[in-house]
């Protein structure tokens, strides 16, 4: 008598592995003639294969159109050989398919396609991300201005950061179904990205040095002036004020509070628009 664990663990393995070994070591387990078992493993297999690569597909269509459908089935293929799915829910699966290209050979060429993938990826998590409650920004007309440096935001979950040695949003751009512009991208300049969901829609969009490490200082709940310190250490030049207006115009940021006395750093920076 074989446990449950013990015939789990040999389908899942012949499902997987495709060995003709580890085929054998299931088929004692089974109540049906080698031949028949066989074919339905077959059948099985390629149904698994099949719904894990469609998955993939609907994941990273840039991915895919950039090296063309008959290279991404093999590769998902071999992906979901070695890394089988840990969910029933086929929109969590895919998560390390950046990982996999990055030493998959025949991707060797094509250097800045593992960022493009994990970019997907995070186009995806926006995509189904929560929506932020409804916007409490009124503090920022109420405080005297020497506290604007203790003002705290709150910053909405339908977004995330990426930087890269390459230009991700330009490539994500001239591969989307509707551009029809100059296709031309230089390869030469590295990009920090944001990708924000926006009434319904996925926006992937380059951010100025200094605007990245202003919204990544502030997404984790630090006070206005050491965001704006740190991002004045990039570019001395920096707007502090049109880039708080962006990131209010376009939701990002969704609520706003004084910080504590006790976390204060007071400092006079430039008014809050």
């Amino acid at each position: 008598m074989h446990s449950l664990h013990s015939c789990q663990s040999a389908f899942r393995e012949a499902i997987f592995s495709g060995s003709e070994s580890s085929e054998n070591a299931l088929l004692p387990m089974l109540l049906e003639p080698d031949a028949v078992a066989l074919r339905r493993l077959s059948a099985y297999r390629n149904s698994i294969i099949g719904n894990l690569s469609a998955a993939l597909r609907s994941c990273y269509p840039v991915v895919a159109r950039i090296v063309g459908m008959p290279f991404f089935n093999e590769a998902a293929r071999r992906f979901i050989l070695a890394v089988p799915s840990e969910s029933g829910d086929l929109n969590e699966y895919g998560e390390t398919f950046g990982d996999f290209l990055a030493g998959y050979p025949h991707a060797a060429g094509l250097a800045y396609l593992p960022d493009v993938t994990r970019l997907e990826w995070l186009v995806q998590q926006v995509f189904h991300a929560r929506e932020a409650p409804a916007a409490d920004l009124a503090v920022l007309t109420q405080i005297p201005e020497d506290r604007y440096g203790d003002l705290c935001f709150s910053v909405t979950p339908a977004c995330a950061r990426m930087d890269s040695s390459w230009p991700l949003a330009d490539i994500w751009r001239v591969n989307q179904d509707a551009f029809d512009g100059d296709m031309a991208i230089d390869f030469s300049r590295g990009a920090q990205v944001l990708i924000l969901r926006r009434r319904g829609l996925v926006y992937v969009e380059a951010l100025a040095a200094a605007e990245a490490v202003l919204l990544d200082v502030l997404a984790t709940r630090q006070p206005l002036a050491v965001a704006t310190d740190r991002a004045m250490a990039v570019d001395a030049g920096f707007d502090l004020g049109a880039a708080l207006y962006k990131f209010v115009g376009q939701g990002l940021l969704w609520r706003a509070q004084i910080a504590d006395d006790s976390n204060s750093h007071r400092r006079q920076t430039t008014p809050v628009p």
